[in-house]
């Protein structure tokens, strides 16, 4: 069906047949739906958002990538804006208000039900990539005195609010969170029994002020579908499902990965090419300045170069060498750091294993490459000072792209932007001063 809107949604956008958009617009999935708008214009955009109802709208707006959101808080009235944010959770509200500029976001708070607006007011105080950031405050409390046929009840009068339920959460007089009570026991006790008599201890309990990241690999440790948010004074706040925890890790996995290259996932529905070439040219900018700097000294070392001019020819090979074991040592270790699998303990531990690798592969690589420059131009001597040469690039390497990443976190800077295009550039600069260093050094050798 994705595919299907996908490929007739351009001859669907006529205006004589909008009654059979409508029917297919009906019929599919907001997520779909979402990732077939993306492609379109802002024109477009805004027509098929004008024949969808508010619930419907809602939701595809909540799956929208941010390009497009942003094409749509453009052009849609703040009236509309409202209806939208009004159908929505507390978190999808809050991070769709957090997005629109300053006047519009009051315009909005101001529009819709003054409980809801509240709600929104209260997330919108903590960080987007924290827990309060992405928590919804929707869930079912219960005192630790209240029976069971009370909880029931009142998961009753909130059916409409609270969706996939999976726990009741028990409070004391002061909300100060308790313990938990799965659906399950609910419905296998007695109805005058008290919460308090059936509850559990809470598997996992999110401080609100926590990284997003730290939760989702929380989540992914315990493997559980929900947990609750306290303050630091336990006081309950709200609750993680796990499909915000999905979102979050799609949303990391995503970042590192355009990171990763230097650009962003703007681009891909963005058709602004000089707002594009801004997110490059930093990156590009930095390469150019590495590349002059290898330039002048491969140029600090003509003399070398003059006299042994085979030295040439093994450039290309240890600057490649060098920057693919680089990228494979730093993307090793943001992977790891990311996924919890790298505390800041173990740091060394990793450090000292990547030398070991990179000690192997240095050899294998050295060895192979002073082969070829013996065979190729008949030096013993200019294979040795390349074997020399490919070994210690490569350690050097191995070393720098584990780290990097590791300072970047200690100076609460992304780990991601240790990889790629800086690690290329730091790569190539101390690839060559090994070559022309090591190649100076028995300059008297080779000629």
């Amino acid at each position: 069906m994705r595919n299907t809107l996908a490929r007739n949604l351009p001859n669907l956008l006529q205006p004589e047949r909008e009654e059979e958009l409508l029917r297919l617009l009906a019929s599919v999935h907001p997520a779909d739906l979402a990732e077939a708008l993306a492609p379109l214009d802002a024109e477009d955009l805004l027509r098929v958002f004008g024949l969808l109802g508010s619930e419907a709208a809602s939701e595809v707006l909540v799956e929208l990538s941010d390009a497009a959101r942003e094409q749509l808080f453009d052009r849609l009235p703040v009236e509309r804006l409202s209806e939208l944010v009004a159908e929505m959770d507390s978190d999808d509200a809050a991070d769709i208000v957090a997005d629109l500029s300053d006047e519009d976001q009051a315009a909005v708070l101001e529009s819709i039900e003054p409980a809801d607006s509240a709600e929104v007011r209260q997330l919108l105080l903590y960080d987007e990539d924290t827990a309060g950031g992405i928590m919804q405050i929707e869930l079912v409390s219960a005192g630790l005195g209240d029976s069971v046929a009370a909880a029931v009840e009142s998961i009753r009068r909130q059916r409409d609010e609270v969706e996939d339920l999976n726990y009741v959460f028990v409070v004391d007089e002061k909300n100060r969170l308790a313990g938990q009570v799965s659906l399950r026991m609910l419905l296998l006790s007695q109805p005058e029994q008290t919460m308090a008599s059936i509850m559990t201890d809470c598997e996992l309990i999110i401080r609100v002020h926590e990284d997003q990241e730290a939760v989702a690999r929380k989540f992914l440790k315990y493997d559980i579908r929900s947990a609750p948010v306290v303050d630091e004074y336990g006081r309950l706040l709200g609750r993680i499902t796990v499909d915000d925890v999905l979102d979050v890790v799609n949303e990391e996995v995503d970042e590192d990965f355009y990171r990763l290259a230097g650009t962003s996932e703007e681009e891909i529905y963005s058709d602004k090419v000089f707002r594009i070439s801004r997110l490059r040219l930093p990156w590009l900018m930095a390469n150019l300045g590495g590349g002059l700097i290898t330039g002048y000294l491969v140029w600090l070392f003509k003399v070398a170069l003059h006299d042994v001019l085979a030295l040439v020819t093994f450039i290309p090979a240890i600057m490649a060498l060098g920057g693919s074991v680089g990228i494979q040592s730093s993307t090793i270790v943001v992977r790891g750091m990311a996924l919890g699998r790298i505390p800041r303990s173990q740091v060394r531990q990793v450090l000292f294993k990547e030398f070991r690798i990179a000690m192997i592969l240095g050899v294998t690589c050295g060895l192979g490459g002073a082969v070829v420059a013996r065979l190729w131009h008949g030096s013993s001597f200019l294979g040795l000072v390349v074997g020399l040469s490919m070994m210690s690039a490569i350690t050097m390497s191995s070393l720098l792209g584990t780290v990097t990443p590791a300072l970047f976190r200690r100076f609460n800077i992304d780990p991601a932007l240790a990889s790629g295009p800086f690690v290329t550039m730091c790569n190539d600069i101390v690839g060559i001063l090994i070559y022309m260093g090591i190649a100076t050094v028995f300059l008297k050798l080779l000629v």
